[in-house]
């Protein structure tokens, strides 16, 4: 008497097992190079030399971002699929965003101006992993020949490298401001750094005067939970010094 599995295979025929194994081995190869090709922001944080609290930062940031994606459960701007984007900020804040870029771009028209990219090509909001305003990520490259070649452009902020080393240079220099270096010690943390996100001018407000640093903590304290972060990360503290960090001229030149 045939056993069970030999009674099921009976009627299978060889080719359709060498199929389905076959299946189930590309399905399995091609995750991994799929997963493989997805960039990890993470560690691109980590080679750009920026201190670790910057990847804790930078974990709040792009959940914030990408404005809680419902087709990637976390809103995890590095697991959205290639065919998906952030969701669609409400009209009102995109058109804000636009204004904000606008005058980014005016306030810096005469070094904005060399790039061979046209204003109106400046002016799409804020984009990419860390929504940053092109004017903001592109600062460094002012009166640069980088700039006025075209070898950066307000595009920039949509490729992941780029825009991670943008968002680093960035950071470092909001802990270079006087707001921030002033603070008491223990309120030199990656919150006040992400109330800068929103407003430089915010980040010495610990005391949360302002509205909009409340809405910071509240969005902060829920892309943390989100991904999977303590509280407490938040009021980890950025150092003043980063010794390993190059700059973002060297890292893209």
């Amino acid at each position: 008497m045939r056993s069970e599995p030999d009674a099921l295979e009976a009627g299978v025929p060889t080719w359709a097992w060498y199929t389905l194994a076959g299946v189930a081995t590309a399905t399995v190869v091609g995750a991994a190079i799929y997963s493989a090709r997805r960039p990890s922001f993470d560690r691109m944080i980590r080679r750009t030399g920026a201190p670790p609290e910057v990847a804790v930062l930078g974990k709040l940031q792009r959940h914030t971002e990408s404005r809680g994606n419902p087709r990637t459960g976390l809103g995890r701007v590095e697991l959205f699929p290639d065919f998906t984007e952030p969701r669609n900020a409400p009209r009102e804040q995109q058109i804000a965003e636009s204004n904000a870029a606008a005058a980014g771009y005016d306030r810096n028209a005469a070094a904005y101006g060399q790039s061979p990219y046209p204003r109106k090509m400046w002016i799409f909001g804020s984009g990419g992993a860390y929504g940053l305003l092109p004017s903001s990520a592109l600062a460094p490259y002012r009166n640069t020949e980088a700039l006025r070649r075209g070898k950066v452009t307000p595009y920039d902020v949509f490729n992941p490298w780029r825009a991670t080393v943008f968002f680093v240079d960035y950071v470092h220099r909001l802990v270079q401001r006087a707001s921030f270096r002033e603070l008491p010690p223990e309120h030199r943390t990656v919150l006040a750094i992400k109330r800068g996100m929103a407003s430089p001018a915010l980040i010495g407000d610990y005391a949360e005067a302002q509205g909009r640093s409340k809405v910071t903590r509240n969005n902060a304290e829920k892309a943390a939970l989100a991904v999977g972060l303590e509280l407490s990360a938040l009021d980890r503290r950025i150092p003043l010094e980063w010794p390993r960090y190059p700059g973002a001229l060297e890292l893209v030149p």
